[in-house]
């Protein structure tokens, strides 16, 4: 299967919605030429800390097995916190 940057869209705005719901930051994937970038946006950015980080960037694949193993960490981190 292609993986195009509306796959990648929407699977930033599904983590947004749900793993990263109460997170100090979300995922935001952005092209750039041929590559695509994963950006860490804060939802309230502090003085002295930047708005954003780039995180990763590479090719469509890539994006989505970095976005697939950030979804599954974020799952374990919120189960561990809850308990």
């Amino acid at each position: 299967m292609k993986i195009t940057e509306r796959i990648l869209v929407d699977l930033c705005r599904k983590m947004n919605a749900d793993q990263l719901k109460r997170w100090d930051s979300g995922l935001k994937i952005e092209r750039r030429g041929d590559e695509y970038f994963v950006i860490r946006l804060f939802r309230k950015p502090q003085n002295g800390r930047p708005r954003c980080l780039d995180l990763y960037r590479g090719s469509s694949r890539e994006i989505k097995a970095f976005c697939d193993g950030f979804t599954h960490a974020a799952e374990l981190v919120n189960s561990a916190s809850a308990e």
